[in-house]
C-alpha cells in the first residue's frame, strides 16, 4: 500500500470515529430552518429575514419592551432594534411610552402586524406539520421536553460564555 492510500484510509477512518456534536448539528438544522422561514415570509409578507421573528414574538405577547423582546428571542438587543425601526416604519409594529415607567418604550403590533402575525402563524403550522411528520403526539411531547432542557441549558453556556468574555477583557487592561 502506498502513502497516499495510507492517508486516505487514515482520512476515511477518522470521519468514521468523530463525535457526534450536538451543539453543530442543532446549529445547521436552525440555519436550515431560518433560510426556508426567510424565504417563506418573504414571499407571503415581503419581510426581510429578522423581521418575521419580532412579529412573531410580537404575536405571542405584546406590548413588551425592546429589552425582553431581544430576551425572548436569544438575541441582542441591538440586533433587533434596526429590524423594529423597519416595522415601524412599515406600519407593522407600534412604538409607545409605557405608562408606567415614562424611560421605557414598549413595542406592539398594528393592525397591519396582527395580520402578518396570523400568516406567519399559520403558515409556520404547516412548516411545522413537515418537519413532524410521523411523530406520536408522544414523540412530539418529548421532543418538545427535549428542546426546553437544551435550551436552558444553552443559556446557561451562553452566560458562562459571556462571563469568561467579561473576564478576559478585565485580565487584559
Amino acid at each position: 500500500m502506498n502513502s497516499r492510500d495510507r492517508s486516505r484510509q487514515a482520512v476515511t477512518k477518522q470521519q468514521k470515529t468523530q463525535r457526534f456534536v450536538l451543539s453543530r448539528k442543532v446549529m445547521v438544522l436552525a440555519n436550515i430552518l431560518k433560510r426556508a422561514a426567510g424565504a417563506r415570509y418573504r414571499r407571503l409578507l415581503g419581510l426581510p429575514p429578522g423581521e418575521w421573528g419580532v412579529i412573531a414574538q410580537l404575536g405571542e405577547r405584546a406590548p413588551r419592551s425592546l429589552n425582553d423582546l431581544a430576551d425572548a428571542m436569544g438575541l441582542d438587543k441591538t440586533q433587533i432594534s434596526r429590524s423594529v425601526s423597519s416595522l415601524v416604519e412599515r406600519g407593522l409594529v407600534t412604538r409607545a411610552n409605557n405608562p408606567i415607567n415614562h424611560r421605557e418604550v414598549l413595542i406592539g403590533l398594528s393592525l397591519e402586524g396582527i395580520a402578518a402575525e396570523a400568516v406567519i402563524r399559520q403558515a409556520g403550522s404547516v412548516a411545522d406539520e413537515v418537519l413532524l411528520e410521523g411523530l406520536t403526539s408522544v414523540d412530539r411531547k418529548a421532543l418538545e421536553e427535549q428542546l426546553d432542557i437544551f435550551t436552558s441549558r444553552a443559556e446557561r453556556l451562553l452566560a458562562a460564555e459571556q462571563d469568561r468574555d467579561l473576564t478576559a477583557q478585565s485580565d487584559d487592561n
